[in-house]
């Protein structure tokens, strides 16, 4: 009676293993499709910057357009950076899914980093992407006064 009780709780903790990486794996995707919008978020605010800061680059200060530029670029190197480390950890947790193994402390710190990584890049974005339009709404306002 022992040993199927014993085995009802491995099937449990393999079913609740298996739950949780499946949770894991479902956040991990979730992240890389947020991940791939802010690549093409990126690629519109360059795009954005390249025309029409052009246009009002006299009234803009130089510097401060390079600076936005040279941030956009470090946030699009970021984004690449989470984005590998969001590929490595759902490798890892689709092999411990493969094997059969139970997740390991290592994922789970690692969920928490990654976590912690997407939350932050979020956040770095979205004050940059409003400094953008930002200044890009001033300098539109201003070539609209001076075509009046």
């Amino acid at each position: 009676m022992e040993a199927g009780f014993g085995a009802k709780d491995g099937v449990l903790v393999n079913h609740q293993n298996r739950d949780m990486s499946t949770e894991l794996y479902a956040l991990g995707e979730h992240w890389r499709s947020d991940l791939a919008f802010y690549r093409d978020e990126i690629r519109f605010l360059k795009e954005l910057m390249e025309g029409y800061f052009h246009h009002f680059l006299e009234e803009l200060d130089f510097n401060l357009s390079r600076r936005i530029e040279n941030r956009l670029a470090i946030l699009d190197r970021r984004r690449e950076e989470v984005d590998d480390k969001v590929s490595r950890q759902l490798h890892d947790i689709s092999q411990q899914c493969y094997a059969g193994d139970p997740m390991t402390r290592e994922i789970f710190r690692r969920q928490e980093e990654l976590e912690e990584l997407v939350a932050l890049f979020a956040k770095d974005f979205r004050k940059l992407k409003k400094q953008i339009f930002t200044i890009t709404e001033e300098g539109l306002c201003y070539l609209k006064k001076e075509n009046d």
